[in-house]
Formats: structure tokens, C-alpha cells, sequence
């Protein structure tokens, strides 16, 4: 069972070494919480440290904006793109009218998924083979639960997740989390891995804390760890510990 290394300092340490390789593994938080960085840090630092080319697939952010965020920690996507060392797919499930620049003005080499699941797992796969990736980050598939019909949101994930499996990738997947959950979604069950972002407030001060729910196959540290975002990416604490009772910004009761 191989290992490939997450790219962030300090998790390794937490997950016996690395996620397992070609799993799934699910990034869940609240706004503000890092999801989109700790995706591409996985994929940034897996072309530059591991020589693993990777497929960036943005669902709701543009591309265009993604690539000026993460200059704020001196990551060039325009030029991994250049080298083909990574793709990005725009898969946007939402069409505009107005106010909106058109793909084909974007100034990056993006290509257009088309919008249902399976058009989009084609695309993934077709890109994925032709720059022989090893990763995958998608930002994110909170899009897909946008239906009346809870039966059908389930069949259209787990339709997802299992494609993603048979590609010899190792994915991470990014979901929103609003309010407070009692129960795990979805996603979170048909994941291999699942790794919660906290953001909590202690006497007056933000608190971010990182939680591993599930990482099957691995023996993965359940205690909960403070994190930060640096000027060089996301950086976790894994001697360090967070005290779980603390208020979560993302409780609904909290903010009443």
C-alpha cells in the first residue's frame, strides 16, 4: 500500500506517513477556514517536491482568481500549466449572463467541463491522462447538493466518487460545512478520508484546528491541532493541541 505525501508540514505526521494511495479524500470547513489552499498545496507541492503533475477542478471559484490568491504564497499555477505539469478544468455547474467574463477570455489555459457528472469525470480523466497525473484536487462538490431530491444528490456523488476511484490518482475533494452538523453528509461516508477544518473562537481570538474524522487504512491521530496560513502555505502543529470545547464559529447556535 503506497503513501503519497501531502505537501503540508506537519499532517504526514498525524496520518502514519501520507494518504493512501489512489484513495479519496474529503476536505470539509467553513468559510475561511483554508479548504481551497490546503487543495492546491497538494497539488503544488506535489509537482515541485514529488514530480507529480496534478488536475486542479474548480466548481465554484473562477480560475482566473484562484491563481491571484495563491500568488500571496509564491505559487506560479500559470507557469506548472505552461509546462504541463498541471490542468485546470472549469466545471462550474452555475451559467451566468451577465457581468461575467467568458471562459475563452480567461487568461489562462482552462478547459470548459461540460455541466453533469458524468461529462465531467470524461473531462477529469481525459486530462488527467494526457499529462500522466497523480493528483487531483476539486474546489469544490458542495455544487452537486443543489437539489430537491436527497436521493438524487446521493446518486450523483457517489456516481462521482467511485469514477474518481478507478483513476490511479490520489483526489482530494473540497465541501462546505454551514452551521452545525450532527450527522455526517454524504460525502463524508463514501470518502476514504474525511479532515475537518475548525475555525473557534477563544477569548476573542480565531483559533484554526484541524481534525482527522476517518483516513481508512491508516492508524490517523484524533486529537484536535492548531494550524495556520503562513506567507509559504498552511502549516499544522501536530505537538500541539486544541481544547475541542471551544466555540466554533461555524455553530448555529453559537451565533444566535
Amino acid at each position: 500500500m503506497g503513501k503519497v505525501k501531502s505537501a503540508i508540514p506537519g499532517l504526514d505526521e498525524l496520518i502514519e506517513g501520507g494518504y493512501v494511495e489512489n484513495d479519496v479524500i474529503l476536505v470539509t470547513g467553513g468559510p475561511g477556514t483554508g479548504k481551497t489552499t490546503f487543495g492546491v498545496q497538494y497539488l503544488y507541492g506535489g509537482v515541485l517536491n514529488f514530480d507529480e503533475p496534478g488536475v486542479l477542478v474548480v466548481m465554484e471559484e473562477s480560475p482566473s482568481r484562484i491563481i491571484r490568491d495563491m500568488w500571496r504564497f509564491g505559487w506560479d499555477i500559470e507557469k506548472l500549466v505552461s509546462q504541463k505539469k498541471m490542468k485546470i478544468i472549469y466545471a462550474n455547474p452555475f451559467t451566468y449572463t451577465k457581468f461575467v467574463k467568458t471562459l475563452e477570455k480567461s487568461p489562462i489555459n482552462t478547459i470548459a467541463a461540460r455541466k453533469n457528472v458524468g461529462s465531467i469525470f470524461e473531462q477529469i480523466q481525459a486530462e488527467v491522462e494526457a499529462i500522466n497525473a497523480k493528483r487531483i484536487f476539486i474546489d469544490s462538490i458542495t455544487s452537486f447538493k443543489i437539489a430537491t431530491d436527497k436521493s438524487e444528490v446521493r446518486q450523483k456523488i457517489s456516481e462521482f466518487i467511485k469514477n474518481l476511484e478507478y483513476l490511479d490518482c490520489t483526489t482530494l475533494m473540497s465541501s462546505e460545512v454551514q452551521g452545525k452538523q450532527s450527522s455526517f453528509s454524504v460525502e463524508e461516508y463514501l470518502s476514504s478520508g474525511v479532515i475537518r477544518l475548525h475555525v473557534f473562537r477563544v477569548a476573542g481570538n480565531r483559533v484554526k484546528a484541524i481534525e482527522i474524522l476517518k483516513m481508512r487504512g491508516v492508524k490517523h491521530d484524533e486529537t484536535l491541532h492548531p494550524y495556520e496560513i503562513k506567507d509559504k502555505g498552511l502549516i499544522i502543529y501536530p505537538n500541539e493541541t486544541v481544547m475541542n470545547d471551544e466555540v466554533s464559529l461555524f455553530d448555529s447556535a453559537a451565533r444566535k
